[in-house]
């Protein structure tokens, strides 16, 4: 697995130039590269069932400075193979331009459609979401921020080949009444290698632009993780 985390490194390098400039009295941040990781548990209840347990850290300013610190709790609900729908939890530790780490509270609804055609899977995934910071009211200046996401995707399926590579696009929707617009979009490339009974290890590289700004800056991610899945051996 060494080779799949020197691939991505290197596609980081061959992209990123961390810039920034200054204007006005600020220095605006143009570029940069951050690191996320997370270690997972996943438990089927049944073929149509699931939940899981995650935790993530993300560091930024060239993956060298811990930004976030997330803790997710997911739930996945498959009425059929085409169709599923996914509630998810998140608490956040942030840290805010003052550098002092602030408790933020996320909630997301999705739908997800697939199908395939021949050698490929196709993804298409619509996302809400609602976050806010935890202990701070509407008067002191807090105020839910809402979105919608909208993501396609599609995988290769490689014959003979264990690392078939996933392609993916996301844009966002800002919904909240203050900073509404599409601000922001995603490209990611990733893949992923199953250790069979021992769980499964992803890896990506994603690209995020933000938009509806002066200043757009550009963050090159590089993403790592490991799920172990455990299974309800009664509804096999």
């Amino acid at each position: 697995m060494q080779l799949i985390q020197k691939a991505f490194l290197l596609c980081a390098i061959i992209f990123i130039i961390p810039s920034s400039f200054s204007q006005d009295g600020f220095t605006y941040v143009s570029q940069d590269l951050e690191s996320w990781n997370t270690i997972g548990l996943k438990y089927k209840v049944n073929k149509k069932f699931s939940f899981g347990l995650e935790q993530g850290i993300r560091l930024n300013q060239n993956a060298s400075t811990v930004d976030q610190v997330l803790t997710d709790l997911s739930f996945k609900l498959k009425p059929t193979p085409y169709l599923n729908f996914g509630l998810g939890l998140r608490y956040v530790s942030d840290r805010g331009g003052n550098d002092v780490f602030d408790n933020d509270f996320r909630f997301n609804l999705d739908a997800i459609f697939k199908h395939k055609v021949k050698s490929f899977s196709f993804k298409y995934r619509v996302r809400y979401q609602n976050r806010n910071e935890i202990g701070l009211s509407t008067a002191e200046g807090d105020y839910f921020k809402n979105y919608f996401r909208f993501k396609a995707g599609a995988e290769f399926n490689i014959n003979k080949w264990k690392l078939d590579p996933v392609l993916s696009a996301e844009i966002f929707r800002d919904m909240t009444k203050y900073t509404g617009g599409f601000d922001k979009v995603r490209f990611t490339l990733g893949t992923s290698y199953s250790l069979k009974k021992f769980g499964e290890i992803d890896a990506f590289y994603r690209i995020e632009k933000s938009l509806g700004t002066n200043y757009p800056k550009t963050t090159y991610i590089i993403g790592l993780g490991y799920t172990f899945t455990l299974k309800n051996k009664n509804n096999d």
